[in-house]
C-alpha cells in the first residue's frame, strides 16, 4: 500500500505536467531516497518534487480485525535560482519559486483518492521550510519546502493464531469434568473421535 501510494502521487504529478497544467516544467519528479542534503551541492535537476512516506498509525479499531490507518506523506519541493535567495522562494519570469510549486501540489492532490481504497482522501496538513541556502558553488541558492499530507485507509488485520484452524483440527474433541468442589484435578475425562469428513 505504501509504495503504491507514493507511486500514485508521482504518476499524478507527471500526468499533470504532461497535460501542461502549469507554465513551468518540473525537471525531477520521483520518490524520496535521501537526495536532499543541506551540507552538499544537490545533483538532481531543479525544480524538483520528491514524494516520501513519513509514517502510519492505527486511528481507530472497527471490530476484532478492522482498522482505520492514518498515513502521513511528505512532498519535498526543491527550487533553485541563480538570481538570489528570494527568487528561489518567489520565483521570477524564468523559474518557478518553491511557494508556487507547493501551492500547485496542494491544488493537484487535495481531496484525491488516486484510485486507491482510501477511507479519507489526501488532505494537506502543513507546509514548512526545510531550509533555504546558498550552496558551495557560491551562486545558486536553493529553497526546500516540505508539504505534508494525511489520508486514511481501511485495513484488516490477520486472524488471531487460534483462528487459523484446519478441518483436521476438529477430528478429536476432549472434555474434562470436575466433580469434587475445590479440586483443580479433573475427576473424569472423555475424548471423542469424529468421523473423517
Amino acid at each position: 500500500m505504501i509504495g503504491q501510494l507514493e507511486d500514485a502521487i508521482v504518476s499524478r504529478i507527471k500526468a499533470a505536467q504532461a497535460a501542461n497544467l502549469w507554465q513551468y516544467r518540473l525537471r525531477t519528479v520521483d520518490t524520496y531516497g535521501g537526495q536532499i542534503d543541506e551540507s552538499v551541492q544537490s545533483t538532481f535537476q531543479f525544480p524538483a518534487v520528491f514524494v516520501s512516506f513519513v509514517g502510519s498509525k492505527i486511528r481507530k479499531r472497527t471490530g476484532e480485525r478492522g482498522r482505520i490507518m492514518e498515513v502521513k506523506l511528505a512532498l519535498y519541493i526543491a527550487a533553485r535560482n541563480p538570481r538570489n535567495e528570494r527568487a528561489t522562494r518567489h520565483g521570477d519570469m524564468h523559474e518557478p519559486g518553491s511557494y508556487q510549486i507547493a501551492e500547485d501540489m496542494v491544488a493537484l492532490l487535495e481531496n484525491q483518492r488516486l484510485g486507491m481504497p482510501m477511507h479519507l482522501p489526501l488532505m494537506c496538513t502543513d507546509i514548512k521550510t526545510l531550509f533555504v541556502a546558498r550552496k558551495s558553488d557560491g551562486h545558486n541558492a536553493e529553497s526546500i519546502l516540505v508539504v505534508e499530507f494525511e489520508c486514511e485507509f481501511g485495513w484488516e488485520a490477520a486472524l488471531p493464531e487460534c483462528a487459523n484452524v484446519t478441518e483436521d483440527d476438529w477430528l478429536k474433541t476432549g472434555q474434562e469434568f470436575y466433580v469434587k468442589p475445590g479440586d483443580d484435578n479433573p475427576d473424569l475425562t472423555a475424548e471423542t473421535v469424529h468421523a473423517q469428513p
